[in-house]
């Protein structure tokens, strides 16, 4: 379904409300670029959330502030992406510096580690956090393509660090925008990940291409025999710039996707499907 909105930040905050209703304050603008991109720079102070068993999970409702009065936990971050827990603590990624923060109950502040071959121009950087047992995978922009890594996370809640880095998956397509880059693992126990187009629209309806794709694979990148393309890593094709993903308890998918300036859709996920 698609569905028009009023302003880009109500968006964003009801696109991640399907999972958590957390904003986080920020004190960054955009990157500063200077070219027209889907959200004119306010995802720098805002941070999505995604579903699943390894990201954040949601509220039970009554207890989680609505849209209209979100609750700051967290303040003087720089251009805050994704949110993604290892039990109760809470991890966020920075777009532009490659920091990966730890968020305490009480809202202080700490790197857990940095991601030095992360990539910071226009929207591309360090972009999706999900977290699986007690390994953190990360995506970003590494150069000329995307990647996903993951880490051990070492330590405990308030002294977190990361392990040695291991690429799971690279050479994915990147560009300045539309690079998609949310992780989640959903009830399968697979790692889903977003490609945005990277500005080639002919790319989200090629079936060989992995731009403008969602993506599926096992927790160490390979190929399920069961997705729906064969020996491909394509769960769903035909997107833009797909964003925050996320399940039901009946175990459908959702996912968010930005239009140019407006028309932002929330679109049901199904093995196969073409959205473009």
């Amino acid at each position: 379904m698609s569905t028009p909105a009023s302003s880009r930040t109500g968006r964003l905050i009801t696109g991640a409300a399907m999972s958590l209703a957390v904003v986080l304050s920020a004190c960054a603008s955009d990157s500063g670029s200077g070219e027209t991109n889907d959200r004119g720079g306010e995802e720098s102070g805002t941070a999505s959330a995604s579903s699943g068993s390894g990201s954040s999970d949601a509220g039970s409702g009554s207890s989680t502030p609505g849209a209209d009065s979100p609750e700051v936990v967290a303040t003087g971050l720089e251009s805050p992406w994704s949110i993604a827990f290892h039990g109760q603590t809470m991890l966020v990624s920075e777009r532009d510096s490659g920091r990966i923060l730890e968020v305490s109950a009480g809202g202080d502040v700490r790197e857990v580690g940095r991601i030095d071959d992360a990539s910071s121009s226009g929207e591309a950087g360090l972009h999706g956090l999900a977290v699986n047992d007690d390994r953190l995978y990360a995506f970003f922009a590494a150069g000329t393509e995307n990647r996903i890594v993951r880490f051990h996370l070492l330590g405990e809640a308030g002294n977190l660090s990361l392990g040695e880095e291991e690429t799971i998956l690279d050479g994915l397509p990147t560009a300045n925008f539309h690079n998609g880059g949310r992780l989640a693992f959903g009830p399968d126990d697979m790692l889903y990940a977003t490609l945005g187009d990277t500005g080639d629209r002919d790319s989200a309806q090629d079936e060989g291409a992995l731009s403008g794709k969602i993506l599926r694979m096992t927790p160490d990148g390979d190929i399920p025999a069961d997705n729906p393309f064969a020996d491909s890593l394509v769960f769903s094709m035909g997107h833009r710039n797909p964003q925050g993903i996320g399940w039901d308890d009946e175990g459908a998918m959702y996912a968010s996707e930005f239009g140019q300036d407006a028309w932002d859709e929330l679109n049901v996920i199904e093995a196969g499907g073409n959205y473009g």
